[in-house]
């Protein structure tokens, strides 16, 4: 197999997305720190944004198409529901992460600096709505890991690193994080972790 090349950085939830997404395939896969803003880094991407995917000559851009092909370009266990319901509900997780989470909890919370009340204020409104949603299954939509779960936890991730006190008594969002951290794709992924 031609080696699968993610260009980008852990420290991006995206990035880390897709990297946990080849974990979960069983793909090996090279991770290439890109020079961001860059005219190489336009070449690949036209909105210079991360992560970027090369594979047997192909550029893919965009965490869903890249996702979306390694999942069902490769063999390894499935990561989209075989049902319409399941792969509906899945994909209402990923809008979810893209539109809320990501906006009002990874973007929000700087890393730089003490948050406001009022960004913490905004990421926890949005993580107790996912905490009500979270449901009782192991996994966001069933007994099975999906894409829901690949994209949702490296952003809770990265709200529990910069504001951890955004995670307090929330049940059900908490127990799913603890079983999506103690997952091998979650483990190889950390950014801080030697990859």
């Amino acid at each position: 197999m031609t080696t699968l090349r993610i260009h980008g950085y852990l420290v991006s939830t995206w990035t880390r997305t897709v990297c946990m997404t080849c974990v979960e395939k069983g793909l090996e896969y090279e991770l290439v720190p890109i020079a961001y803003g860059s005219a190489d880094h336009a070449a690949m991407h036209p909105f210079t944004r991360i992560p970027v995917l090369e594979h047997d000559g192909r550029i893919i851009t965009e965490g869903l198409a890249i996702t979306g092909y390694l999942d069902e370009a490769f063999d390894g266990p499935a990561l989209q529901p075989a049902d319409l319901d399941g792969r509906t509900r899945m994909r209402e997780w990923l809008s979810r992460c893209a539109d809320y989470a990501f906006r009002d909890v990874v973007r929000k919370i700087p890393r730089n600096r003490t948050p406001t009340d009022e960004e913490l204020a905004t990421a926890r409104a949005v993580l107790e709505r996912f905490d009500a949603l979270a449901g009782t299954t192991p996994f966001l939509v069933g007994a099975h890991a999906t894409l829901a779960d690949l994209y949702l936890a490296p952003q809770v991730s990265n709200a529990q690193e910069k504001a951890p006190e955004l995670l307090d008594s929330l049940g059900a969002l908490g127990a799913w994080f603890r079983r999506m951290a103690d997952r091998e794709s979650f483990q190889l992924t950390r950014y801080d972790a030697a990859h």
